[in-house]
């Protein structure tokens, strides 16, 4: 904040030279010399616009004081109180000047106060801003996250996955990532498996289970080992997809774990799958 420079106050010390010099020049005139020194004191002060402003008041009580003492001495010749007179016009023209200081003092005082005031509170005001800015930042990325998490759950709920105490639960039937007794990925799987490979990118603190379960077709051993390869190969599609190994555990089960009878044709295709359990934030999956 730019100040405006007052103008400087006549020094004090030109003041007592000048007084002086018209005394010691009039001493031998008699009581005229106290009244031309108190009115060259008067002088020195009324050229002075600081005192002219700030103390219009002493430099008028000092006028009037000298007025009084020129009239004594040219009406009555009374050389005693026109002295007297011409003394306290003198200290009064003094004392305006002092008075004019002390004013010019507390002004700058006073800008210098203001101004410091100013910086305080356009840095407050600044701060505030930048507050207001991460505010309104934070606030968007958090739409823009609650967005995308609704997005993704939306993808994960289209492929059937469910809540409950273990985590999200996705089910994916033998069909949609397998040919019937075979543990490769089909090129369509790859599809119905990157919304979950998004969404983990998106949530690096979720961990994952992936469980192979299978028919009671076949030896225990085949279906065992059927279904830990199936779960490896899902594990293996993630991995290469950037989601860490340490976040995966592959689990085969074979055909422990039946979601209905294994009577029919329609219920061994029920049990003939992958599930993938998502833990919840902070949670971590218990396994069977």
């Amino acid at each position: 904040m730019e100040r405006k420079q007052m103008p400087s106050l006549f020094s004090l010390a030109v003041f007592a030279a000048l007084a002086t010099s018209i005394t010691l020049a009039g001493c031998a005139a008699g009581p005229n010399a106290d009244i031309q020194r108190a009115r060259a004191s008067l002088m020195v002060a009324q050229q002075d616009p600081q005192v002219v402003t700030y103390a219009p008041v002493q430099l008028r009580a000092a006028q009037q004081t000298l007025n009084r003492a020129e009239r004594i001495w040219e009406d009555k010749g009374d050389r005693a109180e026109a002295s007297h007179l011409s003394y306290i016009a003198e200290q009064q023209a003094g004392i305006a000047v002092a008075k004019a200081q002390e004013s010019v003092a507390e002004a700058e005082a006073k800008g210098l106060a203001e101004e410091r005031e100013q910086v305080r509170l356009t840095a407050r005001t600044r701060e505030a801003e930048l507050a207001n800015e991460r505010a309104r930042e934070a606030t968007r990325q958090a739409q823009e996250a609650t967005g995308r998490a609704q997005q993704l759950e939306q993808e994960l709920a289209a492929l059937h996955a469910r809540d409950t105490d273990r985590g999200l639960v996705m089910t994916l039937q033998e069909g949609v990532l397998f040919e019937f007794n075979r543990a490769d990925l089909k090129p369509g799987a790859m599809r119905n498996l990157s919304p979950l490979v998004t969404f983990l990118r998106e949530h690096p603190d979720r961990t994952l289970l992936i469980e192979g379960h299978t028919d009671s077709i076949g030896s225990e051993s085949y279906n065992l080992d059927l279904s830990r390869s199936r779960a490896a190969a899902v594990q293996s599609f993630l991995a290469f997809n950037g989601i860490s190994s340490d976040r995966i555990v592959a689990r085969g089960y074979g055909k422990s774990y039946p979601v209905t009878s294994n009577d029919t044709e329609a219920g061994r295709q029920q049990n003939r799958r992958v599930e993938i359990v998502i833990s919840h934030p902070g949670q971590h999956i218990t396994e069977r």
